[in-house]
């Protein structure tokens, strides 16, 4: 680290700077928690995890040795500077935006003219994954993406950065798509192309490119021209008084021009006129669905990240209610026994008691107003979790069914290279099925906790009752919810912390896709760099 450098507010930039011989001490966990806090924009989860973040410097702080970490303890003192600045920063913007709310009242639409947010050679981007002998050049297959300037100027005025990046998110996202759909046609004409011996029939199949591009690209044109309205109206639920505005779309398409080199060289090249084998066709097609698998499976990995984000946001929520629930039940207990001690001087005290439970009193106890505001948190984020494990058993299976695919092309190529690329595919196949089958866990655990969530609110709303009935409260319904706790804690999802030492966590479970997933993503990548061989052996072979 620089002597002079100034500390950044991300795990990132502390995981590359500290000392690599400093114990853990949870700093990098928070300051990924304000990240995830500045994406969503909410000011007071902002401000309450630069409130964890200063709590960990204290820990790191006594983490480092003065002579060994001389450069990480000089971070760690300007970390409160630069929080305090943020601090204040997020304050400001906390009240503009209040102030706001107040006066929900907006101008009157005035749609401006468009301006292009997005655009992407598409040509470019098929030849990038894939380059076929045969073809020269892809020019001009293009798509752009326009918005009316007004909405932006909505969204900057709101403070809304995320909003239009996630909107070329969107579009990128449909442009991958799109590029391998255009390589898998590519291949399927090639093979097509190389079982005739006319050359002329096989330019005509060739030729067929262009039709199946514009039919992928009109489909492609629909679905952009959504994206924008679609992350608008996710806005517009946050902002309400931008509700009847309107949002105008442009997407321009170009379909180009394809260029052919040497009059199909690379499918027909011999003297006689008569189309010669083609040896690489199937190698090549090889190559674009090693491609293929590669990139799905670099969508899990970063889909798993998430997961496991949310995972351990919903562990850490769940201890802090369980060890609160814990602490209002011997409060209570404790009360209940002092006033049977002490006849009518104990009923006042159990009216003490009732005033800490309910948070009128003072705020050195846990609350019910806590507790039930953590219960609404833990199951937003139990919520999400069942969200994103479902899409990540999709995109599993998605990549399990790519590999499959991959493995009949490799079962029919022949050679030493080929028969060593299929166990390694084997290898790869079988690290995505038991990442699979850790989803499925996870899915199980995620299930169990949202059936056994309404048994807790049953006891939060008991205790949040004008006048609460507390013997009932906590001598009848607090014994079975304890119970609830247990099943809880045996999903891995952190409430009332770990049922046994062998209970794994919903993170361990999601950590072990991941590990699943990476060890598959290598595999594959290796296939990546071996595919030239294949090639070159099935070439050998036929010309042989």
């Amino acid at each position: 680290m620089k002597r002079n450098a100034v500390p950044e507010l991300n795990q990132k930039w502390w995981s590359k700077n500290k000392a690599k011989t400093m114990k853990k001490s949870g700093l990098g966990v928070a300051l990924k928690d304000f990240e995830v806090a500045e994406d969503l924009m909410d000011y007071d989860r902002m401000l309450k995890a630069l409130s964890e973040v200063k709590k960990k410097l204290v820990v790191a702080l006594k983490a480092c040795h003065e002579k060994i970490h001389a450069e990480t303890i000089v971070a760690i003192k300007k970390y409160p500077g630069v929080i305090q600045k943020r601090e204040t920063e997020i304050k400001a913007k906390k009240k503009e935006v209040e102030a706001r709310s107040k006066t929900p009242d907006v101008p009157k639409q005035k749609i401006s003219k468009s301006i292009v947010i997005w655009k992407k050679d598409i040509g470019k981007g098929v030849l990038k994954s894939y380059n076929p002998t045969w073809m020269k050049d892809l020019k001009g297959y293009e798509l752009k993406l326009a918005l009316n300037n007004d909405i932006l100027d909505v969204l900057e005025k709101e403070g809304d950065n995320i909003t239009p990046l996630q909107m070329i998110d969107d579009a990128n996202e449909l442009a991958e798509k799109l590029v391998k759909k255009l390589v898998t046609v590519i291949i399927k004409l090639e093979d097509a192309a190389g079982v005739i011996k006319d050359t002329a029939k096989q330019e005509k199949i060739l030729g067929l490119f262009d039709k199946e591009a514009k039919k992928l690209f009109g489909a492609a044109k629909k679905e952009l021209e959504g994206i924008p309205r679609a992350r608008w109206t996710k806005f517009t639920k946050r902002r309400t008084q931008y509700r009847f505005y309107q949002v105008k779309t442009g997407v321009n398409v170009t379909l180009g021009t394809l260029g052919v080199a040497g009059g199909l060289l690379g499918i027909a090249g011999s003297a006689t006129g008569v189309a010669a084998p083609v040896p690489g066709a199937r190698a090549l097609a090889i190559t674009g669905l090693v491609l293929g698998v590669a990139t799905t499976l670099r969508s899990v990995v970063g889909l798993t990240n998430q997961v496991l984000d949310i995972a351990s946001s919903a562990e850490k929520v769940g201890r802090e209610l369980s060890g609160d629930l814990k602490v209002l039940d011997k409060l209570y207990n404790d009360a209940a026994g002092t006033a049977k001690k002490l006849g009518r001087q104990g009923m006042e005290f159990s009216g003490t008691i009732v005033k800490v439970l309910t948070g009128s009193d003072n705020s050195f106890f846990p609350t019910v107003s806590k507790c039930d505001k953590n219960f609404g948190l833990w199951q937003n984020k139990v919520s999400g979790l069942a969200v994103g494990a479902r899409k990540l058993s999709k995109a599993i299976s998605k990549g399990i069914a790519d590999c499959e695919k991959l493995e009949t092309a490799l079962k029919k190529a022949s050679g030493k290279q080929a028969r060593k690329a299929l166990d390694k595919l084997r290898k790869a196949r079988s690290a995505l099925d038991k990442a699979l089958t850790n989803c499925s866990d996870l899915m199980t655990r995620v299930t169990t906790a949202d059936k056994k969530a309404p048994e807790l609110d049953k006891l939060l709303k008991g205790m949040k009752a004008k006048n609460p009935a507390l013997l009932k409260v906590f001598d009848k319904v607090f014994p079975v919810v304890a119970n609830v706790l247990l099943a809880l804690a045996n999903t891995g999802l952190g409430i009332a912390g770990m049922a046994t030492a062998t209970v794994k966590t919903a993170s361990d479970t999601t950590q072990f896709v991941l590990d699943g997933v990476n060890t598959s993503l290598g595999l594959i990548n290796d296939l990546l760099s071996e595919v030239k061989d294949i090639a070159e052996e099935k070439a050998e072979s036929s010309l042989a």
